[in-house]
């Protein structure tokens, strides 16, 4: 081959499911495998997880995963992938690694299973043929990396999720002189978040959060509820800097948000003092005007603790009357009518909801707008950009930054869907296509739920369901009369006349006929009730011809 793929298998044309592939002759390494939320009509569906299927023949040529920081976008992949990829090692920072070890503990993966500590004060990472050197970046999440990566064919800048920071919550700074050392032997292509690309200015930082919160919990007569992604360990330390100012104790609400929470204690990255956390089955003893809830939820994600508490369905906490939610998070492309219902629940149950529509300054992004971009990319001066985590509307703004900043617009990279890109002597240019589709995982199943299936789900929720159950005999002959039940469709305690059309149809073609004929049947009764129930009612419930035995 002698040349250097690229090939995005999430996190380019999009926001999430991040997972960035690099291939040389001998080596192939990963940087992150994160989740994607379903849209909409995906019903029953609970994330979305990359497509490994290119890997999966070459995985004798891993040599590590990389993962820049501990979002779930880009670390929540990995349960589902790790077996298919052979187990390389993963290596992540501390934060990132003590949610990676809780993940894969929960999914029996951690035995066996190498995780590596990055250090981005310590020396660089030898993978076959890849060099990689990290460096600190400032994010919402505590430490998040970039990387530089020195390859046979040029010098690489990947940094995913970024902003420059400087009062960061964790006192932990951007390390630019680091990187700007780095970039003095060249560099051939930087792969630069973009999210914030058509937004003007810098990204505010995460510490005026704080404040916002305070000036909520000044004025709250109760219960004060705070909903943020359950990696977002400093706006977590915001609300309990908050909570303590102001005499509330702070109670962790959902499976994620109490584990991450624990666990950022345990590693030193949460400073909570001595009584201040309360476990969630001894916060009716506290009076509503001392609680705070962190509560997870943050994306109106279905049967989330937020969810059941906006619809009344959480049996460990109750909204009442004048409570104030707080939503201390943005919510992502694809997710907003989601989010918008939880937020009409929680105001229809009384609830002062704040969230960015109204209320700008309870959110602050961890992604960099065109000044923390620009700044970027005047450090690294690459011969190519490559805009990723983004949109193409984001990949179009960053394009059009950087040709404002007086670089060549050919030299930027706009990927679509399933492109990638050939680094060959020096020169970059768009290489084959490597085809690949959304991976779902519903409960337990991973990948088996299908356009097929999701289709069948929407046609349901959409126009019902009727189904014919036809009956046969020791004998195997099919008794003719059939008993139908519909849900979704029609009310059958008041449409007897189109019920009994509907069995008559059913029962002509079950006339005479045995469990031999079953498939024949079954296949022109759902035809001929398909067209019966479109000319009487302009619906077209799903129909379900099944066979039992008497």
């Amino acid at each position: 081959m002698n040349k250097l793929r690229y090939i995005p298998l999430g996190g380019v044309g999009e926001v999430t499911k991040n997972m960035h592939v690099w291939e040389s002759d001998k080596d192939i390494i990963v940087i992150d495998a994160g989740i994607g939320f379903p849209e909409t009509e995906q019903l029953g569906v609970d994330v979305v997880i990359p497509d490994v299927g290119y890997l999966r023949d070459r995985k004798d040529r891993i040599r590590a995963i990389l993962i820049s920081h501990a979002h779930e976008d880009h670390i929540g992949g990995l349960p589902y992938v790790l077996e298919d990829l052979g187990r390389p090692p993963v290596y992540a920072a501390k934060l990132p690694r003590g949610f990676i070890q809780n993940k894969l503990s929960e999914f029996n993966l951690l035995k066996g299973q190498t995780l590596n500590l990055i250090d981005p004060d310590g020396p660089p990472i030898r993978l076959g043929e890849f060099e990689i050197t990290p460096y600190r970046v400032n994010h919402s999440v505590p430490d998040t990396l970039g990387f530089f990566i020195r390859t046979p064919f040029g010098n690489l800048v990947h940094s995913p999720d970024f902003k420059f920071d400087w009062t960061p919550v964790d006192g932990k700074f951007f390390q630019i002189g680091k990187l700007a050392r780095l970039v003095e032997e060249g560099v051939l292509a930087l792969f630069s978040d973009c999210l914030g690309s058509n937004a003007e200015g810098y990204t505010e930082s995460e510490r005026k959060i704080q404040h916002s919160f305070e000036r909520e919990m000044e004025n709250a007569p109760g219960q004060v509820f705070i909903t943020t992604m359950s990696s977002n360990i400093s706006r977590m330390q915001q609300a309990i800097n908050a909570s303590v100012k102001y005499g509330r104790q702070i109670v962790p609400v959902g499976r994620s948000i109490d584990q991450n929470i624990e666990i950022a204690v345990n590693l030193g990255y949460l400073n909570v003092p001595e009584g201040i956390l309360v476990p969630l089955e001894k916060a009716h003893k506290i009076h509503p005007s001392k609680i705070t809830y962190i509560i997870a939820g943050s994306f109106g994600q279905k049967g989330s603790a937020l969810d059941r508490l906006s619809r009344g369905e959480n049996r460990n906490v109750q909204l009442l009357e004048d409570d104030v939610v707080i939503f201390s998070a943005d919510p992502i492309p694809g997710i907003f009518d989601q989010v918008g219902a939880v937020i009409d629940n929680l105001t229809t149950a009384g609830a002062r909801v704040v969230y960015s529509e109204i209320q700008d300054d309870l959110h602050v992004s961890g992604h960099g707008t065109q000044g923390d971009l620009s700044i970027m990319a005047a450090i690294t001066r690459p011969k190519y950009f490559v805009p990723i985590g983004g949109t193409p509307r984001h990949q179009k703004g960053y394009a059009a930054l950087v040709e404002r900043m007086g670089f060549d617009p050919q030299t930027v990279f706009e990927l679509r869907e399933n492109q990638t890109i050939e680094f060959i002597k020096g020169k970059a240019r768009v290489g084959d296509d490597v085809i690949t589709k959304d991976v779902f995982v519903d409960g337990s199943v991973v990948g088996d739920v299908g356009r097929v299936v999701l289709e069948d789900r929407q046609k349901m929720a959409e126009e019902g369901i009727f189904v014919v159950i036809v009956k046969k005999q020791n004998n195997g002959n099919l008794v003719s009369s059939v008993d139908v039940v519909s849900r979704g469709f029609i009310y059958m305690a008041g449409s007897d006349a189109l019920i009994k059309q509907a069995q008559k149809i059913a029962s002509n073609h079950i006339e005479g006929k045995t469990a031999n004929d079953w498939s024949k049947v079954r296949d022109v009764i759902e035809a001929d009730l398909q067209r019966f129930f479109y000319k009487k009612t302009k619906r077209e419930p799903m129909i379900l011809p099944v066979m039992i035995n008497l």
